[in-house]
């Protein structure tokens, strides 16, 4: 069974108290303010050895532009990964990169530049970027694409990267939707989830935990996902 970890797009509130409740968390150098190295150190003494640190190049570095700038937005992001001893690297492109053959072998030298021994390199595309293009592309570049699992199956390997666009405060999710979101996760070592929303993403938690197992989570009328995280969902599945 897939080992799935579910987190936020950024650290929210205390890191001793976060890891009670989530297992990933990303860190977005340059675009974010990021602690210091020695508190990133501390992180990363504060949570177990399963919790995974995901660390999201800036768009400085996604536009695909070169100079000082973009070396030393690159370096301190690197050095990020190295102070958390990160899992995965996301590299993610904006829409004014499109799926032209040029920005293709500009991004094929950006992930090898980026790539490290033991990191997971990932890559995120939006846009013009089409899903199979995107898995194609993925596979010769020997990335895992960033899809969202809710709306449209994902590539193939033994690793997945799901960002959930969809499930910001106050969202009902459906049952369906999470065994759908389950069955595409389902036959990995290992899937990264993020989601939109504190409340969403301990709840979604709950739920595929139950749902990776086989286990229908138990459903009641609709529920929003705000309030304390309880495991129950909505009968009606809605399309995201």
């Amino acid at each position: 069974m897939a080992r799935v970890l579910v987190g936020l797009p950024a650290l929210v509130g205390d890191i001793a108290k976060y890891k009670d409740r989530f297992d990933l968390v990303e860190l977005r150098p340059v675009d974010t303010s990021v602690p210091k190295e020695r508190t990133l150190r501390a992180y990363r003494k504060a949570v177990p050895p399963a919790f995974v640190f995901s660390v999201v190049m800036p768009r400085i570095v996604g536009e695909l532009g070169t100079g000082p700038d973009v070396d030393a937005a690159i370096e301190q992001c690197l050095a990020v990964a190295t102070a958390v001893e990160a899992r995965c690297l996301v590299v993610a492109t904006p829409p004014s990169v499109r799926p032209t053959s040029a920005n293709k072998k500009r991004i094929e030298a950006l992930l090898a530049r980026v790539r490290r021994d033991g990191v997971v390199t990932c890559w995120e595309p939006s846009g013009l970027w089409e899903r199979d293009e995107i898995v194609e592309s993925a596979r010769a570049l020997d990335v895992v694409p960033v899809l969202d699992a809710a709306r449209e199956s994902l590539g193939g390997g033994p690793i997945a990267y799901t960002r959930l666009r969809g499930l910001g405060q106050g969202v009902v999710i459906g049952a369906k939707t999470v065994e759908r979101i389950a069955e595409r996760l389902a036959g990995r070592r290992e899937a990264f989830v993020v989601v939109e929303g504190a409340d969403p993403a301990h709840r979604l938690r709950a739920a595929l935990a139950s749902a990776m197992l086989g286990v229908r989570p138990k459903v009641r009328a609709a529920v929003s996902l705000k309030g304390p995280p309880i495991a129950s969902l909505v009968a009606e599945d809605e399309e995201q």
